[in-house]
């Protein structure tokens, strides 16, 4: 049996992973402390000697108390630490089982490295992947929580509380595999990970996922920022070549990638999971993507977002003009949504004429499309849909044909379901009502001879209901249902059931005494009609309808469908005339009604509303659209001028987009309604300060204390008042009283160490900082904060020029970063580098 200390030589001698000298650099601090441990100094300095150049020998300077330790690892001079400030009892002794010590520390080192590095690649593990993943998405949630200690740093600037994870997939890898072996297989999965290594920034996280699978991990990240990312390494991997050395084949290597972002790729109850659970559920996000960017061709890019927009395709078709297709609720797909089909096979092509030898016409069909389908049923991952409209009847949808989703004001169906000379509309056999596609032609007619109707969208929801707030979309309800040794289809049979015995209900509840009246003389007038809404849903249209007395009804509907059936409802209503929105908009304005009312306890009810539409907005602010999320925020005002929620939601949208002047004046009023709110004060606090209102700020955060005397982040605050007024005691007090409460810690590090730089205590402004990059090793502020105290304190400057750049990386826009960039290279005496990043800095 092999000892413990054999085991250890093995695995210390293994060269595939060894440590280099900007590991010693993300590691300094780790590596500071190891020798703190068994050697305590005041100060130290790491620095590397030159290429060539093997650098100071061990010394000890007892008049200076300065030891010269050079780090050797293996036989190889990796760095050298200086400590200063160190007392030796036995001078010519101690030193030599000093630097022992050093290099044991360096051992750890390298094991942690192993522990968290792939052999074969030199990528990151899966595992630590996934750690490091789960630590950015809580830094994320903490800047985008409001309440104590659930905040990350307000004074980021550029951070956008966003991330994105890209996922890989090498194109017929497995061909490769069976063809030329393992062994060459390994070889190129080698090469791709140097590849996906060299065309990513420092800050990008890259890993080895599993075999030919790999993924990335990019901080602060949109999905523009992903899109580049992707198509950068996906060429980087294209440009590849190997020779096999047996047959002497060329062999040529493609990938397939998918990107999602966090937190827009996540959704109801999926946020409520720890962070490492929404790290695998974004991991996940990415290799959907992934498999779409495949089934469009592979070697090509996919966003997550845009998969329920034009990654679906048509599955199978089935009788009756219905079609499976390859959506689902997991990447976002609803009932009604609407879809143009066409070939890819006769997508946009390429047509040539010769006028004469010289002289030639190019040109580019335009898409062909073979007509409209609706999502009529919508499960986990798949879909079913119903054709609208078909174009050429001899030329119709069939397996293989994409989807691409549109607006019913684009729908190539609408001007048709406007005229009655419509065929004869088909009734559900099991409810007597219009399918899903017959009651939109209905309503399309209905709505334009009633000037006041009520749309009602109903969900029957699965056995043991969502819990309080949690969407029935994110539910996986029906595959618990079906367990094993369950017969096939018995969840769809049993919400066919209680469909049936839901529309009896409502038809005894929701429909008596609605008389239609025609919208002028001598039209037809409307008439109330229901409709299937996907799996376990019904829609009504109630024309002459009062909103108090149908949301009534509503309510009479959940509790008898409860009491007579066990079953558990959740119904969303939507009115014309609401604002100036149209006739058309009240059957999506139901279903955000359905979607706030999933968020009740029962029961489920909700007339679209101004709460409704903070919902909707809420959703968008998440998804990063601030423009659109302001229109539907102002709306939802417009609709109720006291939902204070709305207006400082309004504010913080403001603030995202730079404007503190509106942002202010929302604060102000939510401040005036609620002079108890902990978080508009703070904001108002904030919008405050930004236009330069310092006795405003002060009093705001002041106020926010005497609410919440545990609100970290109004303590920050006041610190940076304090700091820019030059009152460093009190600005230190403040920063460290804030270091103290939980969950702002890292906030206050990096102002301290400005503060200690500021007081000329250049170590305690390192230690900071290094704190402060290990809550958040992408704090690009932090990074070149750090770089300029190595500069200024005469220090190596390449590791300023390693933490420089990756400041810069991290943020682009800022000048300074690459400025600090090019004096670091100008000392190491790399002028042409210095110009290029000056130039970078005035671009």
């Amino acid at each position: 049996m092999r000892s413990p200390a054999d085991i250890f030589a093995t695995t210390t001698a293994d060269r595939a992973v060894s440590l280099t000298r900007q590991d010693l650099i993300d590691l300094e601090h780790a590596l500071k402390d190891g020798i703190h441990d068994f050697l305590p100094f005041v100060s130290y300095s790491l620095f590397f000697p030159r290429e060539g150049d093997p650098g100071p020998a061990l010394h000890y300077d007892h008049k200076a108390r300065e030891l010269v330790l050079p780090l050797i690892l293996h036989g190889e001079t990796l760095g050298v630490f200086v400590a200063r400030g160190v007392r030796l009892a036995a001078p010519r002794a101690l030193p030599p089982l000093l630097q022992h010590l050093a290099a044991c520390v360096l051992e750890k080192l390298l094991l942690y490295k192993r522990s968290v590095t792939d052999a074969l690649t030199g990528l990151s593990s899966r595992d630590h992947f996934l750690g490091s993943l789960a630590q950015e998405i809580d830094l994320i949630q903490h800047s985008l929580g409001a309440t104590t200690g659930g905040r990350s740093d307000p004074d980021l600037h550029g951070f956008s509380a966003s991330l994105g994870v890209i996922g890989l997939d090498l194109d017929s890898f497995q061909w490769i595999n069976e063809r030329y072996g393992y062994l060459v297989g390994d070889a190129i999965n080698a090469q791709v990970g140097r590849a996906i290594a060299s065309a990513c920034p420092r800050h990008v996280t890259s890993a080895r996922i599993h075999n030919d699978t790999f993924a990335l991990l990019v901080p602060d990240a949109s999905p523009k920022t992903c899109l580049e990312l992707a198509e950068r390494v996906r060429q980087a991997i294209g440009a590849l070549s190997f020779q096999d050395e047996v047959t002497g084949d060329n062999i040529s290597v493609s990938a397939s990638l998918g990107f999602a972002n966090y937190p827009q790729s996540l959704r109801g109850r999926q946020f409520q999971r720890t962070p490492r659970e929404q790290a695998r559920i974004l991991l996940r996000a990415a290799g959907k993507a992934v498999g779409t960017a495949k089934d469009h061709g592979r070697n090509r890019v996919f966003n997550f977002g845009d998969i329920v927009k034009t990654g679906g395709r048509i599955l199978e078709v089935l009788p009756m003009q219905r079609q499976a297709v390859s959506l689902g609720r997991s990447v976002g797909a609803k009932e009604g949504l609407r879809y143009l089909v066409w070939s890819p096979r006769f997508q946009e092509r390429t047509f040539e004429a010769h006028l004469s030898e010289d002289e030639r016409l190019l040109g580019r069909s335009p898409t062909l499309y073979k007509g409209e389908i609706v999502l009529s049923e919508v499960q986990e991952d798949m879909s079913f849909a119903e054709v609208l409209h078909a174009g050429d009847p001899a030329w119709t949808p069939e397996p293989g044909d994409r989807l691409t989703l549109i607006q019913e004001r684009d729908s190539l169906f609408a001007a048709e379901a406007a005229s009655d000379g419509l065929a004869a509309p088909s009734r559900d056999m099991l409810t007597g009502l219009y399918g899903y596609r017959d009651f939109l032609a209905f309503f399309a007619r209905a709505r334009g001879r009633s000037e006041n109707f009520c749309v009602a969208l109903t969900r029957v929801l699965p056995p043991h209901g969502p819990p309080h707030g949690q969407p029935h979309s994110e539910l996986h309800a029906e595959h618990r249902a079906e367990g094993p040794g369950s017969r096939p289809g018995g969840l769809q049979q049993r919400l066919d059931a209680a469909v049936a015995q839901v529309a009896a209900l409502a038809e005894r509840i929701l429909l008596p005494g609605l008389d239609a009246k025609p919208a002028r003389p001598g039209d037809k007038p409307a008439r109330t009609a229901g409709g299937r809404f996907g799996l376990g849903g019904l829609v009504h249209f109630l024309p002459n309808a009062d909103p108090a007395e149908m949301a009534e009804r509503a309510q009479e509907l959940c509790r008898q469908a409860s009491a007579e059936h066990g079953l558990d409802l959740a119904v969303g209503l939507a009115r014309h005339p609401f604002l100036h929105l149209a006739k058309a908009d009240v059957l999506d304005c139901a279903r955000k009604g359905l979607e706030h009312a999933l968020l009740l306890p029962a029961p489920r009810v909700a007339m679209f509303d101004s709460l409704s539409l903070n919902v909707s907005a809420d959703r968008l602010f998440v998804e990063g659209d601030l423009y659109a999320a302001v229109e539907e925020f102002k709306l939802a005002l417009l609709a109720d001028p006291a939902n204070m929620l709305a207006r400082n939601s309004l504010g913080i949208c403001y603030a995202q987009i730079g404007k503190a002047d509106l942002a202010r004046r929302e604060f102000e009023q939510v401040v005036e309604a609620e002079p108890d709110n902990v978080m508009a004060h703070y904001n108002l606090g904030w919008a405050c300060q930004r236009l330069g209102e310092i006795s405003c700020a002060h009093a705001s955060y002041e106020r926010c204390l005497s609410l919440d005397p545990g609100h970290g982040f109004s303590l920050v605050r006041l610190g940076s008042l304090a700091e820019a007024a030059g009152d460093l005691s009190s600005a230190e007090d403040l920063y460290q009283k804030a270091l103290e409460m939980p969950g702002t810690e890292a906030a206050a590090l990096r102002p301290l160490a400005r503060v200690a730089l500021a007081q000329g205590d250049p170590a305690r402004a390192r230690e900071c900082l290094h704190l402060a990059l290990s809550a958040n090793h992408n704090d690009a502020v932090a990074l070149h904060m750090l770089a300029r105290l190595y500069l200024d304190s005469g220090e190596d400057p390449q590791i300023a020029e390693v933490l420089a750049r990756q400041s810069a990386a991290l943020m682009p826009e800022r000048q300074e970063f690459w400025d600090t960039l090019a004096r670091a290279l100008n000392l190491q005496g790399r002028f042409e580098d210095a110009l290029k990043a000056e130039a970078r800095s005035r671009a």
